[in-house]
């Protein structure tokens, strides 16, 4: 009886923590800050690579792809463009006095947060990728 009532009780205690925690990958970091950055909704987005860093893409409707590319250390996310044009990655977005957005996130119960000090904050659940 005693083991019953304890496996009941740690059942009921640890599926709401399991509920409301939610592993986002590196890829889905980078994947949301593009979004907040160009607009883009990250399900329309393709991992090309995961670590150790994550490569994503994206074909608009007019039929234009783009690929990004981020750095995740800490609580911040910096990304890169590959030019078409000179087949070649484009300079890390981290010149802040240049006019380039810092970009952080942060993930609590289940939610990952983009703050982007140009475009405001985006809520994202795994749902979301």
């Amino acid at each position: 009886m005693k083991t019953t009532i304890s496996i009941a009780l740690l059942t009921s205690v640890c599926i709401p923590a399991a509920t409301y925690a939610a592993d986002f990958s590196s890829a889905d970091i980078c994947k949301a800050a593009i979004s907040v950055e160009m607009g883009r909704p990250t399900k329309t987005m393709k991992t090309k690579s995961t670590e150790p860093i994550p490569e994503i893409s994206y074909r608009r409707p007019d039929g234009d792809s783009f690929r990004y590319r981020c750095q995740v250390t800490g609580d911040r996310v910096v990304w890169s463009a590959f030019m078409e044009d000179t087949r070649e990655w484009g300079r890390w977005r981290n010149r802040y006095s240049d006019g380039d957005a810092a970009t952080t996130y942060s993930i609590s119960n289940g939610v990952l947060t983009i703050s982007n000090d140009q475009s405001g904050d985006q809520n994202f659940k795994k749902k979301d990728f």
